[in-house]
């Protein structure tokens, strides 16, 4: 894409342009990783490294982006980091074709202001020591505040200025490595309204949250990723007093909550909406740091738009979805023509024609395909026998789970048990 690219710009006048617009600090590094050119020149590092160049070290190295890192094409674009405590840095490789080698970093800002009381918060969430909390709450009001939509367009213009190509903000919002509190008081809720108001750190206006989880909805990731970055940091709520990172891990759950019901609206079979949310919220729990926590939320709302858009494109009615997802809840159970009229409300033959017409599939053979595809599952377990998951799956005797199972799959169960395990 930039291959021979001839560009009149050098890159201290790109550098000193971002400076200037967006007032933050700009490193450019050589392919080794040196320092070529720095704005401010009198950029003091942060606590958490000793001088500028290990703090670039340190940024490039928990990005990913050590100086043996190579992009595979042209086609890398700039991507925002965020530390553990919570600043954030624009990275780009500079890609193959340009005049220049190297890498552009621009930072560190933060995305809202800290208040003493959370910077003390995310401090002990790290065991950062008392003593040194001065020391942070220093260097903090030294950052500049960039809201993270503002960072993206500062990453658009450092690469349109570069490469002179166009660059979109959803092109930037899909690429796969991007994905403030209340101060604390004793105080009741009704003060802290009053407190907010009087700092203008209102919450959002549930108008914008009404359209984030209408995308989930309808399956539309790119704009779901558009109105997440309508967010800022002052508009979310506190929900841990004691805890930043807990704070985050709430406000996670409680959206992965609310996606599961927008999913479940949109058509996804509410055993899998309910499955990606505990999976998703079990996931957050594990993680110890706060950009971690955001990333896998994001991940986890895109999870749900991404599931609905999938299960959107069967193109089913209202009705097979519903018999799918009766299927689905209840293949360890007996399974009737019957039951799945009386579920549909609709007439045992119409139903069955509906469905053939739709899926492509008579009922029977759907029933059979899913308790294969579950028998399959069932098989990682090396505990459960091939006959308990033939039991399970209410297949008559053991040779008729045998014929199923190979014509769908083109193996004996125990012949693709054992594939498995060679694999495994």
């Amino acid at each position: 894409m930039t291959e021979d690219l001839k560009i009149p710009l050098e890159i201290p006048y790109i550098c000193t342009l971002i400076y200037e617009a967006f007032r933050i600090p700009v490193f450019h590094l050589d392919a080794s990783g040196g320092l070529e050119y720095a704005l401010p020149a009198n950029f003091s590092a942060p606590p958490s490294a000793k001088d500028t160049g290990s703090m670039l070290a340190a940024t490039l190295r928990h990005a990913g982006e050590t100086k043996e890192t190579v992009y595979p094409d042209a086609a890398s674009l700039p991507f925002i980091y965020t530390t553990r405590y919570l600043e954030n840095f624009m990275i780009w490789r500079l890609p193959p074709g340009l005049h220049t080698a190297g890498i552009l970093i621009a930072g560190p800002s933060m995305s809202a202001s800290l208040t003493p009381e959370n910077t003390a918060s995310l401090l002990r969430d790290h065991d950062i020591p008392a003593t040194r909390h001065e020391q942070w709450l220093n260097y903090y009001s030294t950052l500049p505040v960039l809201s993270r939509i503002r960072l993206y367009h500062a990453a658009i213009l450092l690469y349109t200025l570069v490469t002179g190509q166009a660059l979109s903000i959803n092109e930037l919002l899909m690429d796969t490595r991007t994905m403030n509190a209340l101060p604390e008081t004793d105080t009741s809720p009704d003060l802290d309204v009053s407190y907010r108001r009087e700092q203008t750190w209102l919450h959002h206006d549930p108008m914008l949250e009404k359209s984030l989880f209408l995308h989930i909805r309808n399956g539309d990731k790119a704009a779901l990723l558009q109105a997440h970055m309508s967010f800022s940091e002052e508009q979310f709520g506190l929900l841990s007093r004691k805890s930043q990172l807990r704070s985050k891990k709430n406000l996670a759950i409680s959206s992965i909550t609310l996606a599961t019901r927008a999913a479940i609206d949109g058509g996804l079979f509410w055993e899998i909406a309910y499955t990606l949310s505990d999976w998703h919220i079990q996931h957050i729990e594990e993680l110890r740091d706060i950009p971690a926590v955001e990333n896998a939320q994001m991940m986890a709302l895109c999870d749900f738009a991404d599931h609905v858009r999938d299960n959107r494109r069967s193109r089913l009615s209202r009705t097979a979805a519903l018999c799918q997802n009766y299927i689905f809840n209840h293949l360890y159970e007996e399974l009737s023509l019957d039951r799945l009229a009386e579920v549909a409300g609709l007439n045992g033959s119409y139903l069955s024609q509906l469905f053939k017409k739709e899926t492509g599939f008579t009922i029977s053979d759907y029933i059979q395909r899913e308790r294969i595809e579950e028998a399959k599952r069932l098989m990682d377990s090396s505990s459960i026998t091939l006959s308990d998951i033939a039991s399970r799956l209410h297949f008559n005797d053991q040779s008729y789970f045998t014929k199923v199972f190979k014509k769908y799959t083109g193996a004996t169960p125990k012949q693709f048990r054992n594939r498995q395990g060679m694999y495994n």
